[in-house]
């Protein structure tokens, strides 16, 4: 019994040597990728001066008055690059939208003339009363009107008896309500005074009421996430 108790006390040092120091085998290491500093929202005084200093300096305005929003647009256009931001809005109580048809510009005044003479010689031999005319200035300037309408399914018929003479009219849906149409622009400050749609604008345009506004300069969302 004696033999049997020392056999099994030898045994079990020579079990808990093998497990403590028995040879291991090697875990090669992993690598970790590094991770992106946190993004706290925050931003130094001096980057904000920065900041501010990049950006264009703005005059800001409201303007009122137009009849339709085909003047408001070419307003827009007009001013060009003078331009930095624009939005056009109408107040009151919306209505019920009618849609213009018409051929899109032409390249020229003369190559739009003779479109619009094809086009009536085309009309009276295919016996069609559409009354169509030349659109001599806005966003559509040598263009061709070719009527607009209440009802949408008006407007598609007139598109598609013009289509079957070989040219490619387009509907346009033109939005309304029972308040002004308004228009937010933000100019760059260094066109304004050189910029002769703007000056012109009082002596063109004398139905216009225009006010000027103060620029946002709070910093924005998009710059503090």
């Amino acid at each position: 019994m004696r033999y049997i108790a020392i056999f099994l006390l030898l045994a079990n040092i020579g079990y808990f040597s093998w497990v403590r120091f028995a040879a291991q085998p090697a875990i090669p290491p992993v690598p970790t990728t590094p991770r992106p500093l946190l993004n706290t929202g925050l931003t130094l005084v001096s980057e904000y001066e920065a900041q501010l200093a990049a950006q264009p300096s703005l005059n800001c305005f409201t303007i009122e008055g137009f009849s339709t929003i085909d003047d408001a647009s070419s307003l827009i256009a007009e001013l060009g690059e003078a331009v930095f931001a624009s939005d056009v809005s109408l107040g009151g109580d919306p209505l019920s939208s009618q849609y213009r048809v018409f051929i899109p510009p032409a390249s020229s005044r003369g190559i739009a003339t003779i479109t619009l003479d094809s086009l009536s010689d085309s009309l009276t031999a295919a016996e069609m009363e559409i009354e169509i005319y030349l659109i001599t200035r806005g966003m559509l300037e040598n263009g061709i009107a070719l009527g607009v309408f209440s009802d949408f399914s008006d407007a598609q018929a007139t598109r598609s008896a013009v289509q079957g003479l070989g040219y490619g009219p387009e509907i346009e849906e033109i939005p309304r309500s029972t308040g002004e149409i308004r228009v937010q622009l933000q100019l760059l400050e260094r066109y304004v005074l050189e910029n002769p749609a703007w000056l012109d604008l009082a002596v063109d345009r004398p139905d216009l009421v225009i006010t000027e506004n103060l620029c946002e300069t709070i910093a924005q969302g998009s710059q503090f996430p």
